[in-house]
């Protein structure tokens, strides 16, 4: 066995770049496209994990990392306590082992890609994003739809939203608005990459790229570098987005109009006060905040893959007569970050907390960085998600754990400057 890897791993070692690009370049662009069962179906990014995982079988024997252990384990040891105490179950089980299963293989592809400073991973976005762009723009013209059935209305001989290689114009925003922040080889910001994605976020406008690109702006471009800066930027976040609520609710300015009306809707819904017109982006957000609630109330909370459970004691339950423009998600607290601490209860809590501080440390650290942009994509997780395997949250995760691993996170050794993938 070891002749065999002996063998093989000078030749999967010139693969092993390439591969890791594509695990991760599907993370971010094939999440949508789902292929299983009714409620086991996932998307392409997930096979293509797996595949990889396999494959990295000869480098992680030579290069093993206990951090994914650590990870998968504490999911491995919640599901057996929760197990414990409410019985076997087949969907919180199946959950737990292809999440573990998944992570792995995104983990190493992330520590793979870092090694050779993402240089493959860079050119390989690049033909996604052309991909993206060209799949709107023939959904524009209605020569192409990837999707029977998408959120997008008709303008003349014209579709309004085109989304491209997703359903929705909120999953094209969390998957390619930090990838407006990606610096070409000179160091530019302005570059194809940010003419691409702003041109996509064009064709498939949602206020979740409204806000995502604002917040990321704030936090890369203007180079917030300190914890002071931090929550400078955070206060203006804030206020802007109260000055949007108070123009819209006093003065009928209606000024960043949808983020006005799905954050002012939030508050309404929370209030309880819950109008027949509620924006519905809104009132599943504000119904995530209450699921989350609730399994964070049971400790435990609802296992992994039920945390439709607390739906019929959340805050829409009351609401769902009203609702004449759209079908709620029983699933879909709006954000993984919701379902996670739902789901998993005070755990879920702390590993949220976790790496949102990480992501937070990164984006300190190492400036607007190839690093920053990667954990940017679990900032937009918690404007919007859905799944575990849905979005390309899980390389924040992967990222926190790579640099963890090397001692590159605080209070640990600091990374040399030189040896960061710009």
């Amino acid at each position: 066995m070891n002749d065999f890897f002996d063998k093989t791993y000078p030749v999967l070692d010139k693969i092993y770049p390439v591969l890791s690009s594509i695990v991760i370049s599907s993370s971010i662009f094939l999440w949508s496209i789902e292929f299983g069962p009714n409620r086991y179906d996932v998307g392409i990014n997930v096979y293509v994990s797996i595949i990889a995982l396999i494959i990295y079988v000869p480098y992680i024997i030579r290069n093993f990392d206990p951090f994914p252990l650590i990870l998968s384990n504490t999911f491995f040891l919640y599901h057996i306590v929760w197990g414990g105490i409410n019985g076997f179950d087949v969907r919180s089980t199946l959950t737990c082992i292809l999440f573990s299963i998944y992570f792995y293989g995104v983990y190493y592809s992330i520590k793979i890609s870092f090694n050779e400073k993402f240089f493959i991973f860079r050119k390989m976005i690049l033909f996604f994003l052309i991909a993206q762009l060209s799949l709107q723009i023939l959904q524009v013209f209605g020569l192409f739809l990837l999707y029977s059935s998408t959120t997008i209305g008709q303008n003349g001989l014209l579709s309004i939203g085109a989304t491209g290689f997703f359903s929705e114009g909120s999953h094209v925003a969390i998957s390619i608005v930090p990838l407006m922040f990606v610096k070409d080889d000179h160091g530019r910001h302005i570059n194809l990459y940010s003419i691409i994605v702003i041109i996509c976020l064009i064709l498939g406008p949602s206020s979740t790229a409204i806000l995502g690109a604002f917040l990321l702006f704030i936090l890369l471009i203007l180079k917030v570098n300190s914890w002071r800066q931090i929550m400078a930027a955070a206060l203006l976040i804030v206020g802007t987005l109260s000055l949007a609520v108070v123009g819209r609710e006093i003065f009928h300015v209606h000024f960043f109009a949808p983020i006005a009306d799905r954050v002012w809707g939030i508050f309404q819904i929370l209030g309880g006060k819950i109008e027949p017109g509620v924006n519905l982006s809104s009132l599943v957000y504000a119904n995530g905040i209450s699921m989350a609630w609730a399994g964070l109330k049971d400790i435990l909370g609802s296992g992994l893959g039920h945390f439709e459970i607390y739906y019929d004691q959340s805050i829409s339950r009351h609401a769902i007569e009203k609702i004449t423009h759209g079908v709620l998600n029983k699933d879909d607290g709006s954000s993984v970050v919701f379902k996670m601490i739902g789901e998993m209860g005070v755990l879920g809590l702390f590993l949220v907390v976790y790496f949102f501080f990480n992501c937070l440390m990164i984006i300190n650290k190492y400036g607007d960085c190839i690093l920053s942009v990667v954990a940017c994509f679990l900032i937009m997780a918690g404007i919007r998600s859905a799944g575990y395997f849905h979005g390309p949250y899980i390389l924040s995760f992967a990222l926190v754990g790579v640099l963890w691993q090397i001692g590159a996170l605080w209070p640990r050794r600091p990374l040399n400057r030189e040896n960061i993938p710009e």
